[in-house]
């Protein structure tokens, strides 16, 4: 897996990019139909991994009502996928430094689609946010 650190300006970014055959890819593990329901948007986290606030930017698709996600647990309620992978432990090794600005790409063969996951740390309100934005479609 490539990884890209970028120490320009005041981003200091780490870039995590997945291929589709990643075994560490975590939505490898997840069906093509449960990823394209998967709500995107932002998520603010509490130390705990407690969501605290929430933006759903999908459209209602006509499916069944999305359960409420603030006050559940976003690596084992509300992002399952996620919560046993890389994702997760830069989530939890950011917590602990104060430091967090990772960005994971992930790309799964069956999804038309890559995914990219932003973690960054909030310290003016002492909270974490999740991004997760579908990206353009994917050459093979």
């Amino acid at each position: 897996m490539p990884t890209i650190a970028t120490q320009a300006g005041p981003w200091n970014m780490t870039v995590f990019a997945f291929s589709e055959d990643d075994p560490q890819n975590p939505l490898l593990r997840v069906a093509a139909d449960e990823v394209a329901r998967l709500p995107f948007g932002a998520a603010e986290l509490d130390r705990d991994g407690k969501v605290v606030a929430y933006n759903d930017t999908e459209p209602d698709d006509g499916g069944p009502a999305r359960p409420p996600v603030v006050g559940r647990d976003f690596f084992a309620d509300v992002a399952r996928w996620a919560g046993n992978s890389m994702i997760a432990q830069e989530f939890h090794r950011g917590v602990t430094s104060g430091e967090l600005n990772a960005v994971f790409d992930c790309a799964v063969v069956r999804l038309p689609y890559k995914v990219r996951i932003h973690l960054k740390v909030s310290p003016i309100l002492g909270t974490f946010w999740v991004f997760v934005k579908k990206l353009a479609k994917h050459i093979d």
